[in-house]
């Protein structure tokens, strides 16, 4: 009787509780600890991981808009932030790419935030970390804010997207130049071949093979579009991918996966709406996800992460997993897994941020450096996220050992149990009482 139930005790609390999910249980995945705090806010910032590991922080702006030209370094062995040489021209929503030689291009941007007058930048500089000096480069053939860069196999640069316009202007929007290509041995521009469509917020992924895919993206009329194009630096070419993206989408991260997949994260699509004649995109923030696989040449819709994600970041991790961090409209935004072994379980890493336009860095031991960005108290504040060694539970789900979880639901069942004896012995105790006091009368 005992056994029995004890067992039923045990088995109707794991029904009750059902498999323990991953997002209840942030130790799965890896642990988070604060980073000292930066010595000035930054926003729209970029981060760029050196050669001897530390990381450079540069531009963006304070949390008015104002663009800074400051620039610090993060020590991962010494876990602290020293004042590096400023930029010679103060920049945000600009890019930077580590050069082969170890330096670091710093291109294009603007010169605010939401503060008129602005001006979109077209000039270039480069870092060097042995000297922590800065010195001009060639200027790109088109000023571009918000756009990507990627440092090709040959060294070379590759610079897509972006606008030339101001946010908010009220001119209506320039048709766009062609991608452009930076030689770092003749400091020198190119335009990269023909082909890309004129749009503005894609995401551009550089592929084990070496050609750069760029998905999605904003038409001049503010349409999103579901094209993918792919360069080929050999030709300096680009060619369009036969299947389109399973949902248009602009402003959203793209992740390579270990599977050479390549992950679409959160950011807008947009419907038509129509007011007589005139045909206007209507925006949507997105909570889908989807993945592209260049071998199968295919688009594969996955699961929701129940958060609009925009202007947040996705870094994959050394287990496989992707780290997503904040969003521009969820203001307490919780902090995620992304495990492509279950695509519609997102699990929590147990910390919630007001946190974007921030910067992810991987550091060179694995771990994962949060830096800036806007939101209460972020902009000069820092989190490293270690993410626990090995794969993550296939299901989605932690595996079934004595956890936390479940020694509370046995212990529970156990204390039922003990109680419910209790209620037994007690009633036993006065039937024989009423029983004896029946025969005696």
């Amino acid at each position: 009787m005992l056994r029995r139930v004890i067992v039923i005790g045990v088995l109707s609390g794991l029904a009750a509780a059902g498999p323990l999910p991953a997002e209840a249980k942030a130790t799965d995945f890896g642990a988070w600890v604060s980073a000292p705090n930066l010595h000035e806010g930054h926003v729209a910032h970029t981060a760029t991981l050196l050669k001897d590991g530390r990381v450079l922080i540069a531009g963006g702006t304070d949390v008015h808009g104002v663009a800074t030209a400051g620039c610090e370094l993060f020590d991962p062995k010494a876990n602290r932030w020293i004042r590096a040489s400023n930029m010679i021209h103060a920049r945000t929503a600009h890019a930077a790419t580590l050069l082969a030689d170890g330096n670091v291009l710093v291109i294009g941007g603007q010169t605010g935030l939401g503060i008129f007058p602005i001006q979109v930048l077209a000039s270039a500089e480069i870092y060097h970390p042995t000297s922590n000096s800065w010195t001009a480069a060639a200027a790109m053939h088109v000023p571009r804010r918000m756009h990507s860069s990627i440092r090709l196999g040959d060294g070379r640069v590759l610079v897509v997207g972006g606008t030339n316009l101001a946010p908010g202007s009220p001119l209506p929007a320039a048709e766009l130049e062609q991608a452009e290509l930076y030689d770092p041995q003749r400091d020198s521009w190119s335009f990269a071949g023909t082909g890309l469509p004129s749009l503005s917020d894609q995401a551009a992924t550089l592929m084990p093979d070496g050609t750069v895919l760029v998905t999605g993206g904003s038409t001049d009329t503010g349409f999103a579009t579901t094209g993918a194009e792919l360069f080929d630096p050999q030709t300096d070419r680009w060619r369009a991918t036969t299947w389109p993206m399973a949902t248009p989408r602009y402003g959203h991260t793209a992740t390579l996966l270990p599977d050479r997949k390549v992950l679409l994260m959160g950011g807008y699509t947009t419907r038509s709406q129509s007011a007589g004649s005139f045909v206007y995109p209507a925006s949507e923030l997105l909570t889908t996800s989807e993945m592209f696989d260049l071998r199968g040449n295919t688009w594969v819709a996955v699961g929701f992460s129940r958060i609009p994600r925009f202007e947040n970041s996705a870094t994959l991790l050394r287990n496989g997993t992707v780290l997503v961090v904040g969003s521009a409209y969820a203001s307490n935004a919780d902090s995620q897994i992304f495990d492509p072994k279950n695509t519609e379980q997102w699990a929590s890493t147990g910390l919630k941020m007001d946190r974007y336009l921030h910067t992810a860095t991987t550091l060179a031991d694995g771990r994962v450096l949060i830096a800036g960005g806007y939101g209460v108290g972020s902009s000069t504040t820092a989190w490293i996220f270690t993410p626990m060694a090995g794969m993550s539970a296939p299901s989605g789900y932690a595996p079934v050992l004595l956890t936390a979880g479940l020694l509370l639901t046995v212990l529970i069942a156990i204390a039922f149990f003990v109680a419910f004896r209790r209620f037994l012995r007690r009633g036993i105790a006065t039937v024989r009482e009423e029983d004896s006091r029946w025969i005696d009368s």
